[in-house]
């Protein structure tokens, strides 16, 4: 799985609706979807009489789910292709749903010889392939642990790994589907169920193994997030699913709850901890509008079309940053007195707020700033203590969750910090802090005027393993960070090129 194809999806998808936005080249996409601006889309399904949804459609979500017209027993080919052409006209990303399941099969393929079974099945994926050249993802078996096909014996039934039959369905998608179109399986109760969680990563290692998996599909309704389950239980599954090393989607979000204030703090509870899972690549809700909507009380639009709270509130977190995750210090010990705090930037933040108390519950506040970076060097704090932060990303459209909080104890004495106060007038490239590292670094750069500025690293061959900054900068002191999780221990070069100026530090990862 390759997952930076996924982001280039994404990117696609986003900068499609920024370029008709703000060329005006169309009036109906005159507004940004609710996740436009994010990394992760936000999307939704289409069902019966969507044809007079899409101006509204647009207005909300940027990626696309047939509700029921791509499925084997209630295919519906006409409203299927007007649905796929709806999504690569508007540059929406595309999830076929779905090829295999047992719930939605044709009525007389149970009642026929295994031989013709299989060549049934082989039809109607080689047609789903020929028909959407385009689709970006397909769930290509749904719902294997609670629903099997009446054909399951024709597709090599439970076999020698215990599902073959999953298996030869994603050989047969491999081979029929474009080779863009990523292959995922889907299914409920795997969240919040641990016994389903392990069964369902059974399947996905067999399917890994053989190299015939792209994604995880995760469904997401009411019965297994509001109530079936702790928070604490659907983030440590996700990170389960995660663990297997590809990407996991929301498919079949809802929160059916009639009462408009409970539906809201719901949202507020869980959507969060699905959306800014660092595994989970984009979520998609099961309908939106008032009686077009398979949990009647999940809707977020009424039959007049106006927004519940929940609607309200997802707009606005959405417009506003995510939760940032923090680097270091973290849980360290013999601190300098004036540590240098760093976290990873959050989407969409122009700034951030940094507080550090003496206690967890931040009612002893020492340091309380907002800042333009993702970095921030303390000044002397009382030696020999231990101390708590915390921040979160503010933008124009209101301030993100603070993130988790991290702890550090300080030693007796403070680090040497280099003042800094003007403009550069040249351009400079300073050790990255700390060197030695494990595993995150912040690397300081002075520009002496606008240039391109190109910040690389390198492994001790020479081999490219990291592109921190490729971009037109003005002249001003930067930071870039340089995150090492994924790389080995051992000596790393930082190369900084703008016009005739080269630059490189040694630095050194130590695990």
């Amino acid at each position: 799985m390759k997952i930076e194809k996924i982001f280039l999806k994404q990117r696609r998808a986003a900068i499609f609706t920024l370029l008709f936005c703000a060329t005006g080249l169309s009036p109906q996409l005159s507004f940004a979807q609710l996740a436009a601006n994010k990394s992760k889309f936000v999307g939704n399904i289409i069902g019966n009489g969507f044809s007079i949804r899409e101006n509204n459609f647009k207005r909300y979500w940027n990626q696309v789910t047939p509700e029921n017209a791509g499925k084997w027993g209630s295919l519906n080919w006409q409203q299927l292709d007007n649905i796929y052409n709806f999504a690569k006209n508007n540059g929406f990303l595309y999830r076929h749903h779905t090829l295999v399941w047992g719930n939605q099969e044709p009525g007389h393929i149970a009642g026929l010889d295994s031989a013709s079974q299989y060549q049934e099945v082989v039809n109607w994926i080689s047609a789903v392939g020929q028909r959407y050249p385009d689709m970006d993802y397909c769930d290509v078996v749904n719902e294997p642990l609670h629903a099997p096909p009446s054909y399951k014996r024709a597709l090599g039934g439970d076999g020698a790994t215990g599902w073959d039959w999953v298996i030869k369905a994603f050989e047969l998608a491999r081979q029929y589907l474009p080779a863009k179109t990523e292959l995922h399986l889907n299914e409920y109760s795997v969240i919040n169920d641990g016994n389903a969680n392990a069964r369902y990563i059974q399947i996905i290692n067999l399917l890994k193994e053989r190299g015939l998996i792209d994604g995880i599909g995760v469904q997401g309704h009411n019965f297994e997030v509001n109530g079936g389950a702790s928070t604490t239980t659907l983030h440590n599954n996700l990170t389960n699913l995660a663990a297997t090393g590809l990407p996991v989607y929301i498919t079949e979000f809802d929160i059916n709850v009639q009462d408009d204030n409970t539906q809201l703090q719901r949202y507020q509870t869980i959507f969060p901890v699905l959306y800014e899972h660092p595994g989970v690549y984009g979520i998609t809700l099961w309908g939106y509008i008032r009686y077009e909507i398979w949990q009647q009380e999940a809707y977020l639009l009424n039959e007049r079309l106006a927004e519940r709270p929940a609607m309200q509130w997802l707009r606005t977190y959405l417009a506003s940053p995510l939760r940032p995750a923090l680097i270091s210090p973290n849980g360290t010990m013999e601190e300098p007195r004036n540590p240098l705090l760093m976290w990873h930037p959050s989407e969409s933040a122009n700034s951030y707020q940094v507080q550090v108390a003496t206690n967890r519950t931040f009612t002893s506040i020492v340091v309380d700033s907002t800042v333009a970076d993702t970095l921030l060097q303390l000044s002397p704090l009382a030696a020999n203590t231990q101390y708590y932060w915390r921040v979160r990303g503010v933008n124009e459209h209101g301030t993100s969750a603070y993130s988790t909080l991290a702890s550090f104890t300080t030693r007796d004495e403070s680090s040497a910090v280099e003042e800094f106060a003007e403009i550069p007038v040249a351009f400079r490239l300073l050790q990255n802090y700390p060197n030695p590292f494990n595993p995150v670094t912040s690397v300081t750069y002075e520009v002496g005027g606008r240039q391109h500025v190109s910040l690389k690293v390198y492994d001790i061959s020479g081999r490219e393993v990291a592109t921190l900054v490729d971009e037109s900068k003005s002249a001003g002191r930067y930071h870039a960070t340089f995150d090492a999780s994924g790389l080995n221990s051992g000596v790393y070069f930082i190369k900084l090129s703008a016009g005739e100026f080269v630059d490189m530090k040694r630095a050194v990862l130590i695990r």
